[in-house]
């Protein structure tokens, strides 16, 4: 086992999530409060000294809404995001000089942990999502996007652990209150995946191998999903196409206020 994850929130309220190798540990996105981050990394054993880096998404407020308390309160934390979203945040943190910028599809190298960016589509200046590789362990990471790219699907497919969107269930936010307006944002190419997307997404990459991987259902919707019928949905498409949870691979569905458990690959 060289990499551990752990969500500490999922959802339109706020994300954040912790990898951890045997030389260091990452956040991805900052979207809660700096006390809840703390207070979830003493939970599950983590020490400040040994945060490396937190990587942002993009700059919807959901991801970054803790970064500017966070960044005051860990000096020694740097920060990285994408030109576009950096452009956008630089602002929002207490320190600018703590913020390193990159092109979107760059890799860089925390300890032992290999980090790449791989571009997203959503209404965001420069979203990307990341892949964390140490050793032969390989964590991937896929939420706020409309689509899947052949290079997201690709790193899915090499992937040990997979967290994945599953935001919402298309004909409950068709016929919810929503605008029609919004509605439209979240089902186009710069939305949200749904759930069968992303039941469909997971039958597709179980068919590349044999490999057993660890999936988590995230963002989801706090009105147009909720997490058993998320996970029935992926379970039965998955199940259509002969893949069983327990055999094949194990399933999660990361909740919006909770810490997840912590798991190893």
């Amino acid at each position: 086992m060289e990499l551990s994850f752990c969500s500490f929130a999922s959802g339109s309220s706020g994300n954040c999530c912790l990898i951890k190798s045997t030389e260091g540990a990452i956040l991805i996105d900052a979207g809660i409060s700096t006390k809840k981050i703390h207070k979830s990394m003493n939970d599950i054993g983590v020490d400040r000294s040994e945060i490396k880096g937190v990587f942002i998404t993009h700059e919807h407020t959901d991801h970054i809404k803790g970064i500017n308390v966070l960044t005051k309160q860990n000096p020694g934390w740097q920060v990285f995001a994408s030109r576009g979203t950096g452009a956008c945040i630089r602002g929002r943190m207490h320190n600018e000089e703590r913020l390193s910028c990159f092109d979107a599809g760059d890799t860089i190298y925390i300890g032992n942990m290999r980090i790449t960016s791989v571009k997203t589509s959503h209404d965001a200046a420069d979203p990307v999502c990341y892949s964390v590789k140490c050793g032969n362990s390989k964590i991937f990471i896929l939420t706020d996007t409309g689509f899947i790219s052949q290079e997201a699907f690709l790193h899915m497919q090499s992937s040990d652990l997979i967290v994945l969107e599953a935001n919402h269930e298309v004909n409950m936010l068709k016929a919810g209150p929503y605008p029609y307006s919004l509605k439209q944002r979240i089902l186009g190419d710069r939305g949200h995946l749904s759930n069968e997307d992303a039941g469909s997404c997971l039958a597709e990459v179980m068919r590349s191998d044999g490999r057993f991987r660890k999936v988590f259902l995230a963002h989801l919707s706090s009105e147009n999903n909720f997490p058993r019928l998320a996970a029935q949905t992926v379970i039965n498409i998955l199940e259509e196409n002969k893949f069983y949870i327990g055999k094949h691979l194990s399933l999660e569905v990361m909740r919006r206020d909770e810490i997840s458990c912590v798991a190893e690959v």
